[in-house]
């Protein structure tokens, strides 16, 4: 079997990853997701490299099936304004200002610029393009990427990052949903829909922060570019200021020579901490 050719509107493997500048105001009752100067990753072709880097110019930017994809960015170093001392030996600290949070990573794994957003899309008729963004997040951390001709297929073999709800909501609710919005979201492909089973969900601390973790699993449709195995594992959290509700995700390959172990996923999740 060899890798589907990405389809015209530039998304490989019928799914998007999507790269924005800008603040995530998600509300649990009602599923929003506001997304502010989208930059694509494998996802709509813009017409114009300099056009999708900016609000105005994403607005006014119409895609192009003749265009060329444009290119994943996978980080090969951390972005230095990301970084903070880090609680676990032999790791490296990842700073979210913008929750008064930070966690670690393993050495192995780069830490996005702090105002850089992904997630992924759904089709949506009534969006400009077609598509709009389904769950994403900030403060993002990434592990490993796909060997050619693989390299553009979404989504990376392991990711972390931070979301917020926009108001206090139940803990539990909110980590029990969206552990299974990333991994239908993520690992959904050419071949098929994942199978997802979400796990009992659990009350979780780190270090003073007090919530709910749940771990969705996921049986991936057999493709070239896909794991056979993943899961997303999401903490739902009070905020320090106590008026919001935060979440910690990590998604990670669970099969293959790229898999993150469980051990990795609850070291990242253990780490976090108020800034």
């Amino acid at each position: 079997m060899t890798p589907s050719e990405p389809s015209p509107n530039g998304r490989a493997g019928g799914r998007g990853m999507a790269m924005a500048v800008g603040t995530l105001i998600g509300a649990l009752s009602v599923a929003i997701i506001v997304l502010v100067a989208i930059y694509l990753r494998d996802v709509d072709l813009f017409t114009g490299s300099d056009e999708a880097a900016g609000a105005d110019a994403a607005a006014s930017a119409s895609p192009s099936a003749d265009a060329s994809p444009v290119p994943v960015t996978t980080p090969t170093a951390d972005d230095p304004e990301a970084l903070v001392e880090a609680a676990t030996a032999g790791w490296k600290g990842v700073a979210v200002e913008e929750r008064g949070v930070a966690y670690d990573i393993p050495d192995d794994w780069f830490a996005h610029a702090p105002d850089l957003t992904v997630g992924f899309e759904e089709e949506d008729p009534d969006a400009p393009f077609g598509y709009s963004p389904r769950v994403a997040m900030s403060g993002a951390a990434e592990y490993g990427a796909r060997e050619e001709p693989c390299y553009d297929y979404p989504p990376a073999p392991a990711m972390s990052g931070t979301s917020g709800a926009g108001e206090v909501v139940d803990t539990a609710e909110m980590s029990m949903f969206l552990a299974g919005e990333w991994a239908e979201a993520g690992y959904g492909n050419d071949s098929g829909e994942p199978e997802v089973e979400v796990g009992e969900t659990a009350e979780f601390a780190a270090n003073g922060l007090e919530g709910h973790r749940t771990t969705a699993t996921v049986q991936v449709a057999e493709h070239p570019c896909y794991p056979a195995q993943a899961q997303a594992t999401v903490f739902a959290f009070l905020a320090p200021s106590g008026d919001d509700v935060y979440t910690l995700v990590v998604y990670s390959d669970t099969s293959g020579d790229q898999a993150t172990s469980s051990e990795t996923v609850d070291g990242i999740m253990s780490s976090l901490r108020p800034l």
